[in-house]
């Protein structure tokens, strides 16, 4: 299974031009706290990926691991290399460690597992995986030419939607496929955190640890053996206390988490957000 960092952060805060934000991812890489960033060419249409080219641009680019995704549309004979190329000037960096197929719709699997190999041999990027595929996904790309190179699959997860939790984490680490999960502290528009915020049981446990409900949420994803958990903030401050999280011990309070937010107990088709 590939090694890379345990959490990262995410770029969806630089759909508009955010100053502060990316001050404070900035920061935060240089001060050591995080070294994954997540991006994508989707996000404000390429404004994410210029935005992080900027902080890149204030920090050692051997510090960071970065990930990138090409849109389904994109990965094709003709789109292919033109997107990432675009997206590597963007981003003002000559590799991308990590490069991920954004969703599956229509892309043609076989040609997207040779474009990205070929994008390996060519030094373009390190390692390559895919994002929302769900286990019947997985088993179509595992059964084409170089489909089991495919390292990493991003997908929706957190303590609120534990669908994966039945069928695709047990299948992902059974082919050593490394989970990474997007909206660990939920999103605006799923209200994730809100309604962590007003659990009775993350409540008593956060007075308890002296963690915020959304260090709580990093903390529930990180469990997961091999899992690289991903989450979004505009401020330092916000990173750190979201960070409290990372060596956070869970496991005595899951009976009482499971209350508020059972496990699955049959298949739940993959969310998306």
């Amino acid at each position: 299974m590939i090694n890379m960092p345990e959490v990262g952060l995410g770029t969806t805060v630089f759909w508009n031009r955010n100053e502060d934000a990316e001050e404070a991812m900035g920061r935060a890489v240089n001060e050591g706290l995080v070294s994954l960033i997540d991006t994508a060419e989707m996000y404000g249409t390429g404004r994410s990926e210029e935005a992080l080219g900027r902080v890149l641009s204030r920090c050692r680019r051997e510090d960071i691991y970065l990930v990138d995704k090409i849109l389904p549309q994109n990965a094709t004979k003709e789109g292919f290399g033109r997107s990432l190329k675009r997206s590597l000037m963007r981003l003002g960096t000559d590799y991308i460690d990590l490069y991920l197929l954004h969703w599956r719709e229509k892309a043609d699997l076989a040609f997207v597992a040779d474009a990205m190999n070929d994008a390996v041999k060519d030094g373009l990027i390190l390692h390559w995986g895919v994002s929302n595929f769900d286990v019947s996904d997985m088993e179509d790309l595992f059964a084409v030419e170089h489909g089991s190179d495919c390292c990493v699959d991003q997908v929706l997860y957190n303590i609120c939607h534990r669908g994966i939790e039945y069928d695709l984490l047990p299948w992902l680490k059974e082919h050593d496929v490394r989970p990474m999960s997007y909206s660990t502290l939920g999103s605006a528009s799923t209200g994730d955190l809100k309604r962590c915020e007003c659990d009775e049981h993350i409540r008593r446990i956060g007075e308890e640890m002296g963690l915020s409900p959304a260090a709580i949420m990093l903390a529930f994803d990180l469990r997961t053996h091999d899992l690289t958990a991903l989450f979004s903030s505009s401020t330092y401050k916000h990173i750190v206390s979201d960070l409290k999280g990372l060596y956070a011990d869970l496991d005595p309070y899951m009976a009482e988490l499971d209350k508020s937010f059972p496990a699955p107990c049959g298949k739940v088709p993959l969310e998306k957000i």
